[in-house]
Parts: structure tokens; sequence; C-alpha cells
């Protein structure tokens, strides 16, 4: 983010799991959200807002490096992290997941139950097509690339909407490098 895109990914769409509602599923989830560093933690609490929900005490927090953000909030135990992360840990909850669709996406965990998924979009940047439109025609580029850690989904949409073809989502560090 923040190169091609304006690196200020909005809260697009909340989906409840059955039997839960979707404000408590937000409001629970801003309610620890405000204690993370991670870049969609401002666009959950945004949505929080824009919602008119409050957001509740947190006590517990951890957001260590590859396990997601988990706390507790109004007395309920809550675990967010990917989809990918909660099917591996829990594989019995996938079938539960909505099916994927373009964006960034957080899932979340409520006593250990799947609760809902947040869907998230960075928009690009007013001046992105013209950038990349340029490095051929200016600066002779034969070839760009998007390579990005980011799910295939959000990758090919950004790429899209700039006018980039060639697209390698999903990279770690080390697979960035290589390219």
């Amino acid at each position: 983010t923040g190169t091609l895109t304006y690196g200020q990914p909005r809260l697009t769409e909340v989906i409840a799991a059955p039997g839960v509602s979707r404000d408590d599923a937000l409001a629970l989830t801003a309610s620890i959200e405000r204690y993370s560093r991670h870049p969609l933690a401002n666009a959950v609490m945004d949505g929080a807002k824009a919602a008119g929900l409050s957001e509740w005490e947190a006590g517990e927090v951890s957001e260590r490096p590859g396990e997601g953000l988990r706390g507790v909030v109004n007395g309920h135990t809550l675990w967010v992290t990917s989809r990918k992360k909660l099917s591996a840990a829990h594989p019995e909850m996938a079938g539960s997941l909505p099916e994927i669709a373009g964006g960034m996406e957080c899932v979340v965990t409520i006593d250990g139950k799947y609760a809902a998924a947040l869907r998230f979009r960075d928009e690009p940047r007013a001046d992105g097509t013209p950038f990349i439109t340029h490095l051929s025609h200016r600066h002779r580029f034969e070839r760009v690339m998007l390579i990005s850690g980011d799910r295939e989904s959000e990758v090919r949409y950004l790429a899209d909407k700039v006018g980039i073809k060639e697209v390698f989502a999903s990279q770690s560090p080390e697979q960035k490098l290589d390219l």
C-alpha cells in the first residue's frame, strides 16, 4: 500500500455468522483493534464509529507476529486473524467462512467460534494509471509487474485499475527479492 494506493483501506463489508449480530461483531472487534498497529485496525475503528457503535474496554490484548490479534472484550475472548491462519488452526471452521471475494479480509472468532469476516478495500491513487503509463512511454520500460504479499484477488483488482498485466500475489519477502 501507499505507492499505488492511498494506503488508507476502508471497511466495506461485515459478514456475520448466523446467530451473530453484525453490530456486536464489529463493536467487539473495534474494541481490541484500537490496540493494534495493523494497517486494517483504523478501518475497523472507523467502520464502527460510522455505524454509531461504542467501543468497550479490552484486556489481555496480544498481537504477536504471525498470531493475529487476541483479547478479551466485555467478557468475550476474541481472535482477529486471516482466513488462512484460522483454517490452519481450526479446519472445522473453514466451511463456515464466506466465499472468497475481492479485497482484503480478516476473520474474527468470538469465544472460540467463527463470528464474522470483515472486508476492506484500498483504492488506487488518482495518479496511478498515468504513472504506470508513463513508465513505458517516457522511460521505455518493457515490463511492469505488480509484486505483493497480499491476496491475489486484491492484487489483481489493483493491477486492473492501474493497467498492470503481470501480477505476482501472495509473495514472501524472499520471493519478492527473487523476482
